[in-house]
């Protein structure tokens, strides 16, 4: 069977069964809150939408894997990509510091255990990579431009 035959069948039998349990809880509707047939088609059509969410996350990290490894230019790109983005995170990271901020309040949440050292180490992380993206980005763009001109 190929793969495209595979998946229409799927996507055939989940709609089936959401269509099943959509119609079965409005087959069930009552107006009394406590009605426990309710409840369990309630809870039967969460447990169904966990099951869809699951399926298709699953489908979109295995389908983009399978198309990594069939693309060995777009998998160079995005070992770049990542290393990249890696190396930003490490040198943010080693940039930042413990330093609790100066500011009226914020003793009280070093007090109650908001705020530990290794928070501000996170937030000073986050804070450091988001300048350098910025950065990065502001130059791009003004690299495109420029090289848009002498072209």
């Amino acid at each position: 069977m190929k793969f495209a035959k595979v998946t229409t069948i799927v996507l055939w039998v989940i709609l089936a069964v959401s269509l099943f349990l959509i119609i079965s809880l409005l087959a069930n509707l009552d107006p009394n809150p406590s009605n426990p047939d309710m409840l369990t088609w309630i809870g039967a059509n969460l447990y169904w939408s966990y099951v869809l969410l699951a399926i298709a996350c699953i489908a979109a990290v295995v389908l983009e894997f399978v198309n990594t490894i069939s693309d060995k230019k777009a998998a160079k790109n995005s070992m770049i990509g990542i290393g990249s983005l890696g190396a930003i995170i490490l040198v943010s990271y080693l940039l930042s510091d413990t330093e609790m901020p100066k500011f009226f309040g914020a003793e009280k949440f070093v007090e109650n255990g908001t705020v530990t050292p290794t928070i501000l180490l996170w937030i000073g992380t986050g804070l450091i990579a988001s300048y350098i993206l910025f950065a990065i980005s502001v130059i791009t763009i003004m690299w495109s431009a420029i090289s848009n001109v002498f072209k």
